[in-house]
């Protein structure tokens, strides 16, 4: 046993190796993977070759790591999965343990397999790996007590993995079908999600199927469907429908005859089972040959449970988060900035927001909060009894279903209970309302101890809870706020709403009208208050236009007040058109919080609002919803216009989550780790900071439970709604760490350092009273081409008077720089874009005019014009990159390097001289200034952080720095390779004036960086 939890021990962590897949080009660079799992990477030939015959060059096996006596073997073939095999297998059949890693360099995918009983196997997609086999192979990380054991664990995790991997696949290969194989003309939305309806129909009743509630038989609907197609009837019009709403949907006492014959079903009730409005709108049946299709390649090839977690290659609801991701295409899934949330994360966020508004209800320390709840202390479970949650973006249902976990435990009584009255969702995904409604009925029957199917009780109904719309906007204007209705009215709705959550039957229909009625009254309430208030604004502008001057004229209303007045009309048409329109259909037409959830803002809004909403980059919106943003939201509009500095679509979620939120209520979310630091973040820190208490600030880089399929890394937020206390300490940690920084560190919208008080004690002797580098030196990014691939690597014949080397940010080190791509460079010594070129370079542009009139910068002139040439012309340059693990600088001042080219993966600074050039190298080289850089840089995925001309520009530089010539001759020792960062850190400290533990401090700060998960 005690090898066993070895085994899962050093198994268990997880790496991100998303970025490295995409850099693997050739056998070689599987040696970077082993070293990424944490083995010995190695290139060896030899005894392991297993050749019976000559074959081509790369595609014999060579040893390319080992963990400890485990080798890796790595070969190149066209077929990588049946290579990987065929010698995974040779190897189990002589007693050998080894695993495989099979690349196919050409149509970039690689396969992984392990020599044990049957070889189980992986195959990856290289540009856009599969999540789950992506988590697969991610598990191989660490090691085990020996060869044996560790070949044990690695097959298990393939073989277990591969079962969810496939089904992943499958079911977006049937969804996909289905959608295309529908009858008549529809949109392809609508296609897609009448597919989605009826295959997690299916999907649900598999899992109802594996608890023995469809009439006791391990194969009810395999069995259905033989019968029903020996018949030659059609499945979804004789099975499925009369299965769907005569059956599931019914009390026993009320089924047909026909829905008799069935046996023993439960009556589910949920929504599930009821016809949906888009099956109203869209008749028609799924043809037989699609449904066969589904039964006979998805359902019927895979093994189903409601046991989460069994890890044995069984179906279980668990997976289900990865369904969604599965379901939405690569670039869906961008488009959206939907990530799938592990459950590990999202337990542990939850953990830390529950025992935060525990420690206030009772009044105690949060830790004294978390040992309670961990304990389940009867008076700290109960003052979780009418606590509100709320996920604004509920995605896959992540976030509830670990709420529920979390409030219910392992009874579905709870469950049920908690559903009723805690936990409500929105988002703008039909797909997303459905499958986060569809795991929350499998939590509740999970637990259920039902032993025969009439006495499984009805499911909650989830759709007055779970709610499709938007969270962002208010229904009617962009900038109108519609008020909470008055207390009477949100009560009755509150009371309609949970009598509608446990209705079935008949009376289910009749609380559906009188709730959507409340609703509708609700939504009137709110637009009439909106209308006189607008009709008031409307009226104090005209009568201010109206008013006379001193002379007794007629006053008018200058531009500002014209444009205001427009805004208010076009907003006070609209709220009369709303409310036409509710008074007409008698039920509201779109989501409104302060309508359908009246009950919770008349109490002043939701107790928990939790989540990782999307994260999307300002470049990846659309200009009308930027625009829509700016205006809404003050922490969007500040962060800048411009793509370079523009906010992540999260910075809107987050100040939403805070207007949701009731006084004292908190708001725990996953974000992007770049908010802390990163410029258009300033606005939403110098807010946080100021006006709510930072409960948790954690920077989970380092967690490997933190891990999931977005670019950059994921910050942990825990925020009250209050003002801090005085002296408030904010924990910089998401477990039981003991990291704390006081608030007022964080105050006014300078990047946030999530470190100990030492490092920021140190940072600040750092800068003591030393000028910034950006008041004595001038930063700009490198050289822009717009096009690369037609400046970079010309055809060999251009000419050489047209011909310069490129520096990109790779190609930088300490002191030294390796370009290894031609430019084509087009300018002159004076910077501008030469007016006649060589004849064959002139011709090989003249074929690319198009493109390059095209490009966005293009403004005229010759078509070859560059963009930024100051970083080409200027005789003295200091050159860093823009994205490095550390920041690493040269001077080009060499004899060659005025034919260098800085490109936009550079930053540049100018100097005076060669000197001064140097200087300023040696200094950006010396490991206090790569601690102050790396503290205020923006991360970015695979230990990686952006050293921008804004964070390099706020690091100290004393002016005596840049005329010391023994900095100089250092960094010219520097350039020729010798050893000197022990000394440069002697004598940059000595210019900072660092004390022997500031100093300690420092490196240690570096050494705890964010992890190279490459």
């Amino acid at each position: 046993m005690a090898a066993a939890d070895s085994r899962e021990r050093t198994l268990a962590r997880t790496v991100d190796l998303r970025p490295l897949l995409q850099d693997i080009r050739r056998p070689q660079d599987l040696m970077r993977l082993v070293a990424a799992l944490g083995h010995l990477p190695l290139w060896e030939h030899g005894p392991h070759h297993q050749q019976r015959s000559p074959r081509r060059p790369g595609t014999d096996p060579v040893v390319v790591g080992r963990c400890g006596e485990f080798p890796w073997l790595g070969l190149s073939s066209d077929d990588p999965e049946r290579a990987a095999r065929s010698l995974a297998r040779r190897w189990a059949t002589r007693g050998r343990p080894c695993g495989v890693l099979a690349l196919d360099p050409e149509a970039r995918r690689l396969a992984v397999a392990v020599a044990l009983d049957d070889a189980p196997a992986i195959s990856l997609d290289l540009t856009d790996p599969d999540p789950v086999a992506l988590g697969c192979l991610g598990r191989l990380a660490g090691t085990a007590d020996g060869a044996l054991a560790y070949a044990v664990r690695a097959a298990e995790a393939l073989a277990g993995e591969s079962a969810g991997r496939r089904f992943f696949q499958e079911f977006r290969a049937a969804l996909q079908r289905m959608a295309a194989g529908l009858p008549g003309p529809m949109r392809t939305d609508d296609r897609r999600a009448y597919a989605l309806l009826q295959l997690t129909r299916v999907l649900f009743l598999y899992f109802v199927q594996a608890k023995g509630w469809l009439a006791g038989r391990e194969r009810f609907l395999a069995d259905a469907v033989d019968r029903c197609l020996a018949r030659r009837r059609r499945l979804h019009r004789d099975l499925l429908r009369p299965l769907f709403f005569g059956t599931l949907n019914r009390p026993a006492a009320e089924r047909s005859r026909t829905a008799a014959d069935f046996g023993a079903i439960p009556f589910l009730n949920g929504g599930l089972f009821e016809p949906h409005p888009i099956e109203r709108r869209l008749r028609g049946d799924v043809p037989n040959d699609i449904w066969r299709d589904a039964f006979d390649g998805l359902f019927e090839r895979f093994h189903f449970t409601v046991a989460e977690g069994a890890g044995d290659g069984r179906i279980a609801p668990d997976m289900l988060g990865r369904v969604f991701e599965g379901v939405m295409a690569p670039d869906s899934r961008r488009a959206s900035g939907t990530y799938y949330t592990p459950a590990a994360l999202v337990r542990a966020l939850l953990d830390a927001a529950l025992a935060a508004h525990v420690s206030r209800r009772l009044g105690c320390r949060e830790s004294e909060a978390e040992r309670r709840l961990a304990e389940r202390e009867i008076t700290a479970v109960e003052s979780l009894q009418t606590v509100t949650l709320l996920d604004p973006a509920v995605g896959s249902g992540a976030f509830l279903l670990g709420a529920l976990e979390c409030l219910a435990g392992p009874s579905s009584t709870r469950r049920r209970a908690v559903l009723e009255r805690s936990l409500f969702g929105v988002d703008r995904s039909a797909a997303a309302v459905r499958l986060t409604e569809l795991r929350l009925w499998l939590a509740v029957i999970a637990e259920d101890r039902a032993e025969r199917p009439e006495l499984v009780q009805p499911l909650p109904n989830l759709d007055c809870l779970v709610r499709q719309g938007d969270s962002l906007f208010e229904p009617v204007g962009d900038g109108l706020r519609l008020r909470p209705v008055e207390p009477a009215l949100a009560n009755d709705l509150a009371g309609a709403r949970g009598a509608v959550v446990g209705a079935s039957g008949r009376e289910k229909r009749a609380l559906i009208r009188r709730l959507g009625e409340l609703e509708a009254r609700a939504a009137d309430r709110s637009l009439a208050g909106a209308e006189a208030l607008l009709g008031r604004l409307v009226g104090d502008l005209l009568s201010e236009g109206r008013a006379g001057d001193l002379f007794g004229e007629r006053r008018g209303l200058d531009r500002a007040a014209r444009a205001r007045l427009q805004v208010l009309r076009r907003e006070l048409h609209a709220v009369r058109r709303a409310r036409r329109t509710v008074a007409r259909e008698r039920e509201v037409p779109w989501f409104h919080y302060q309508c359908h959830f009246a009950d919770i803002f008349a109490r002043g809004g939701f107790d928990l609002v939790v989540g990782n909403p999307p994260w999307l980059r300002a470049e990846d919106l659309p200009a009308e919803l930027r625009r829509r943003l700016s205006g809404r939201y003050r922490w969007w509009r500040a962060g800048g216009s411009g793509y370079a500095n523009g906010p992540d679509f999260a910075v809107a979620f987050l100040e939403r989550a805070l207007e949701l939120t009731a006084p004292e209520g908190i708001v725990a979310f996953v974000v992007p780790a770049k908010l802390a630091s990163a410029g258009y973040g300033a606005a939403a820190r110098h807010g946080l900071a100021a006006s709510a208490t930072l409960i948790r600030v954690a920077d989970l880089s380092g967690r490997p439970d933190a891990v999931f399929d977005a670019t950059v890394y994921p910050l942990a937020l825990v925020v009250r709604k209050s003002p801090p206390p005085a002296a408030h300490r904010v924990r910089t940690d998401l477990g039981a760490g003991h990291g704390r920084i006081e608030q007022s560190r964080l105050a006014g919208g300078g990047p946030w350092l999530l470190a100990r008080e030492p490092v920021h004690s140190a940072l600040a002797s750092l800068a003591g009273a030393h000028p910034r580098l950006d008041a004595l030196v001038s930063v700009h990014l490198g050289l822009k081409t717009g096009a690369n691939r037609i400046f970079l690597n010309p055809p060999p014949d251009i000419e050489a008077a047209v011909l310069r080397r490129a520096v990109r940010g790779r190609d930088v080190r300490p002191f030294q720089v390796e370009p290894r791509t031609a430019l084509l460079y087009t300018h002159g010594p004076d910077g501008l874009a030469l007016r006649v070129l060589p004849t064959r370079a002139s011709a090989y542009l003249a074929a690319h005019a198009a493109a390059l009139r095209a490009r966005a910068d293009y403004a005229g002139g010759p078509t070859w014009t560059l963009f930024r040439v100051g970083a080409a012309t200027a005789k003295h340059r200091v050159v860093w990159a823009d994205l490095a693990r550390d920041l690493t600088a040269v001077a080009l001042t060499a004899p060659g390097h005025e034919r260098l080219v800085p490109l936009n993966s550079c930053y540049v600074a100018a100097m005076e001289s060669g000197r001064a050039a140097a200087c300023l190298a040696a200094w950006l080289n010396s490991s206090w200034i790569r601690a102050a850089a790396r503290a205020g840089a923006v991360p970015a995925a695979s230990g990686f952080a952006r050293f921008t001309a804004g964070t390099v520009g706020r690091i100290p530089l004393p002016p005596s720095a840049l005329t010391d010539p023994d900095l100089a001759v250092l960094s010219d020792a520097g350039r020729r390779g010798e050893p000197i960062q022990g000394d440069l850190d002697d004598l940059t400290a000595r210019h900072l004036h660092l004390s022997a533990s500031d100093r300690a401090v420092l490196l240690r700060f570096l050494a705890s960086r964010a992890p190279n998960r490459r």
